[in-house]
């Protein structure tokens, strides 16, 4: 490094070794070891003890992070039953990882600190302090989906009846079954099946079968005789195809325009409700609601008997020696202290909604027989007995009505391919005359330019 810039750097440089030494210099390897050691003691002391298996630890800890809220909290919104935190998800979620008999054996045999229990295993030992958790979970669950529960049977239960009173009250409809009996008659003269007084409603499903010479059903036969004869009866379908607007499962009150922008229902979708369905799920409500009765009902016999057990104790303590000892001798209570009686807020939250639901169970019910009693009077009126569902009377008519409208389409085609061929004959004949009066008018000129005087001159020049 001889004549460069570095021959004399360690000569001429001079710094505070010891600051620079504070400052820079790496801590020791055995303040590396204490540090470890301080943490693994404290690790020691704060180490969580779990009393589930790793898999189930962690399915737990992943649901209970969903609620972004402490055990604490989350208990406490399970015994107040808040409904805000509840949700049906949520509910379905808790009831997913609530302690089974063997994790439940496990957590009564435990007998630490809950503090030092990891938060999945501190939840299941705060719910076994909870009597018959999991079914009043369930109930919890079943009181959250009742609303969407029952409106989804009451519109169903009403879709149908009204369908029903439409098929058992269109005079259109009367009128046309009037006249298929009466065409079947004829058809039948003089055979066994003629001079009939009824018709069961299926045959209206073979309408479509009989043809004609020229292609055409019955069906197509019939819609155009009611075109020609009585019109009005064309519009036999138009109420079939207008009961009412799709339900919205949305809580939000709709006005009458909103709830016209919904696709409407039809004969169609009523035959589709299965009745079969709508008693499985009153049955169901009905067992739930008296399953809950009779929970309400042994909680209020509980909480009776708390009570009176709490009033003997108080009893008791105020006729004790020791309630008359003042309060200035000795370092005790004057009076002994009774515990008061903890508040169910189950049952307190549940019996209001009980009578809710049990109201609707009631009207639902009512609905119910309301819609049975219409299928009964038709099933009277059309003078059938082998028709043991509404939904099956209802698809008969379905099909009468798609095909009616069917017949009705192609009378409507058929109509104006009939217009379009005559419009354009017409315009074919007014185009041949426009000809032919041209073809006159040509000739006329041409005799008149004959007869004129300049060329009988003409004549008359070429003779001589």
């Amino acid at each position: 490094l001889e004549g460069t810039l570095w021959e004399k750097t360690l000569q001429n440089v001079g710094f505070n070794l010891s600051q620079f030494d504070t400052l820079f210099q790496k801590p020791a390897k055995k303040k590396k070891g204490k540090k470890k050691k301080a943490s693994a003691r404290g690790g020691a002391a704060n180490k969580e003890v779990s009393l589930l298996d790793s898999k189930r630890e962690v399915n737990i800890s992943i649901a209970l992070n969903a609620f972004k809220m402490s055990v604490e909290r989350l208990c406490e919104s399970i015994t107040h039953i808040d409904f805000d935190v509840l949700t049906p998800e949520r509910l379905q979620a808790l009831i997913n990882i609530l302690p089974n008999d063997e994790e439940e054996k496990a957590i009564k045999k435990w007998k630490g600190n809950p503090s030092q229990l990891s938060k999945p295993s501190n939840f299941q030992y705060e719910m076994c302090k909870i009597t018959h958790i999991r079914r009043r979970l369930e109930q919890v669950l079943f009181m959250s989906t009742l609303d969407s529960k029952t409106t989804e049977i009451r519109y169903g239960i009403r879709l149908v009846r009204k369908a029903l009173e439409c098929v058992l009250r269109s005079h259109s409809l009367h009128k046309i079954m009037h006249l298929v009996l009466t065409i079947g008659n004829y058809m039948n003269h003089g055979t066994r099946k003629g001079n009939c007084h009824a018709f069961h409603v299926s045959l209206l499903r073979k309408l479509n079968v009989t043809k004609s010479t020229q292609g055409r059903s019955l069906m197509d036969w019939i819609v155009a005789h009611i075109a020609s004869n009585e019109p009005k009866l064309l519009k036999v379908t138009h109420k079939f195809r207008h009961l009412g607007y799709q339900h919205s499962s949305s809580s939000k009150p709709k006005d009458k325009k909103q709830d016209d922008e919904g696709p409407e229902l039809t004969l169609d979708d009523a035959s589709k409700v299965e009745t079969e369905m709508i008693l499985q799920g009153l049955s169901k409500l009905r067992g739930k609601l008296k399953e809950l009765g009779r929970d309400l009902k042994k909680m209020a016999q509980e909480d009776e008997k708390a009570k009176a057990e709490a009033k003997r104790r108080a009893r008791a303590a105020r006729a004790s020696p020791s309630s008359s000892v003042s309060p200035n001798r000795g370092s005790g209570s004057s009076t002994r202290e009774v515990s008061p009686v903890p508040v169910n807020h189950f049952y307190k939250a549940m019996v209001s909604q009980f009578i809710g639901a049990a109201k609707k169970s009631k009207s639902l019910d009512k609905l119910y027989n309301q819609m049975i009693k219409i299928f009964n009077e038709c099933k009277a009126f059309y003078a059938i007995k082998d028709v043991e569902k509404p939904e099956d009377l209802l698809l008969i008519f379905s099909e009468f009505s798609a095909m009616f409208d069917q017949a009705v389409f192609d009378m409507k085609i058929r109509e104006k391919r009939k217009r379009r061929e005559m419009l354009k004959a017409q315009r074919a004949s007014q185009s041949s005359t426009n000809k032919l009066l041209n073809i006159s008018s040509g000739s006329g000129s041409l005799e008149k330019s004959f007869s004129s005087p300049n060329v009988h001159s003409l004549n008359k020049k070429t003779r001589t």
